[in-house]
């Protein structure tokens, strides 16, 4: 049908003209209105011709009367009546993304909202950071997506220029004006300077946007399986009350859409990267790329919609587990607090003879000294049982030791008691100066103060409250 309607408009223009006489529009339009495309009949016309531009103009024509069949296909060649036809679809195409894109964003926003005060350990190189909020993770996905999609936004300005320019796009007997015609019945404005088809340029920048929207939701998927492995899961995707998680081992919930999500990002690149492939053409034209383009564009578009569609389900549906990321923010020991109190000490550096590299070391030194092991702990660490029965005894040991007290560096450090540690390259003199810096800095009641709300998870996210407003204003406003 797509072809079809480009077909009429250029008869339709050439009416408006006044080229050819009034009248044969509206009956080869209500001719083939009347008689639907037959499909079949067109596809064993391609396979005797192997031309489906000319297979269709066949099937088509076979309606008409003789007298018409000139005003079909005039002075036009086959990407004229398909690349117009092509950017439509395309456009279309793109609408169906937005629908699963402003469903999924809908929901993302619900959940940022849901957890904006829900307090979690942020990660940078797999290592635990500094305090967030799990509302705050979020909005850094919807941020991603809202960034990728401003890029399919961006790229569908290039799919409303379209050509109809001729064999070599250099018009030959196609008058420029049916050319802009045509195309403004279509939708379309005319791209100067094409060869026989339009330059890839103009289509490649809207797939490689698609490609990074799977790209961020790969992201997200991924953030949401680093969080939901065994140990203390942060969050985990849905899992159905009659599902299984392996066909072995009746524990497990494995994180089957989240990985999906992986592969179709995978797809997405690979389909990408053949459409890119179609910027080179011989010359005014080749046929590598059409062959491609049939079959990566629309699986493009579907694994990008069933991507949108399972990271909705995720996270409409997403299990979070508060309590798990308060207990890492407690055995953390303070340290997502470390950059604060870094400052704390450089802003009272007036009273002593350290300087700014001291301070550092201090604060990683007690960092480090909070997450020594006891001595039970550290014999078995450093024990290598020789046998499976002495491997037993060892777990056996470890599960009989009473969990240890947390010490947090909030207490740490105004108890002065930094020690030596083999995990450093720091001596007992450095230790015993910086004990001393850190007796003089807590006996004054006013450091006391200012040092209890460092740790406050208040102080620390209080600039959050800016994001989601800048982020989210019509849900703040």
């Amino acid at each position: 049908m797509a072809w079809q309607k480009v077909e009429l408009a250029v008869i339709a223009a050439y009416e408006e003209m006044k080229l050819i006489p009034l009248g044969p529009h509206l009956t080869i339009e209500k001719n083939w209105s009347e008689n639907p495309i037959d499909l079949e009949w067109w596809k064993k016309r391609d396979v005797e011709i192997h031309h489906d531009l000319n297979a269709f103009l066949d099937e088509r024509l076979r309606f008409l009367p003789d007298y018409l069949h000139k005003y079909v296909h005039k002075n036009i060649t086959s990407y004229d009546t398909e690349e117009p036809a092509f950017h439509r679809m395309l456009l279309s195409a793109t609408e169906c993304v937005n629908v699963y894109y402003d469903s999924l964003i809908d929901v993302m926003i619900r959940q940022a909202n849901t957890y904006r005060y829900t307090i979690m350990m942020a990660r940078t190189h797999g290592q635990e950071a500094e305090l967030q909020s799990f509302g705050a993770r979020i909005l850094t996905w919807i941020v991603d997506l809202r960034q990728a999609y401003s890029g399919v936004e961006l790229a569908q300005r290039n799919l409303h220029y379209c050509k109809l320019s001729g064999a070599i796009g250099k018009y030959g007997d196609m008058n420029p004006e049916i050319e802009r015609l045509s195309l403004s019945i279509l939708g379309f404005e005319p791209f100067h300077g094409a060869t026989q088809i339009i330059p890839r340029t103009l289509q490649v920048p809207l797939a490689q946007s698609l490609m990074n929207l799977a790209m961020v939701i790969d992201k997200i998927g991924n953030d949401i399986r680093l969080s939901a492995r065994s140990g203390r899961p942060l969050m985990q995707e849905p899992f159905g009350k009659k599902q299984k998680g392996s066909s072995a081992m009746p524990q497990k919930k494995n994180p089957i859409r989240t990985e999906q999500l992986e592969g179709m990002a995978r797809m997405a690149k690979g389909f990408c990267d053949m459409i890119v492939g179609g910027i080179r053409t011989w010359e005014e034209r080749s046929i590598e790329q059409s062959s491609v383009e049939r079959i990566a564009w629309p699986d493009l578009f579907h694994v990008l919609c069933q991507a949108l569609s399972v990271t909705r389900n995720v996270m409409d549906n997403l299990k979070v587990y508060p309590d798990n990321m308060l207990e890492e923010v407690y055995l953390a020991r303070g340290v997502y607090a470390s950059s604060a109190v870094k400052e704390f000490f450089k802003s009272r550096l007036e009273i002593s003879e350290l300087n700014y590299e001291d301070v550092y070391r201090i604060v990683q030194l007690a960092c480090f000294n909070v997450f020594e092991p006891s001595a039970d702990r550290l014999e078995i660490r450093n024990y290598r049982p020789s046998s499976m029965r002495m491997a037993e005894i060892q777990l056996s040991s470890l599960s009989a030791l009473q969990q240890p007290k947390v010490i947090s560096i909030k207490d740490f450090l105004p108890a002065a008691n930094l020690r030596i540690t083999d995990a450093l390259d720091v001596c007992q003199e450095e230790v015993e100066r910086y004990n001393r810096f850190l007796s003089s800095i807590f006996q004054d009641e006013k450091n006391l103060t200012a040092w209890q709300q460092i740790f406050s998870p208040s102080f620390l996210l209080r600039n959050e409250d800016l994001l989601f407003f800048k982020i989210l204003p019509s849900v703040n406003e």
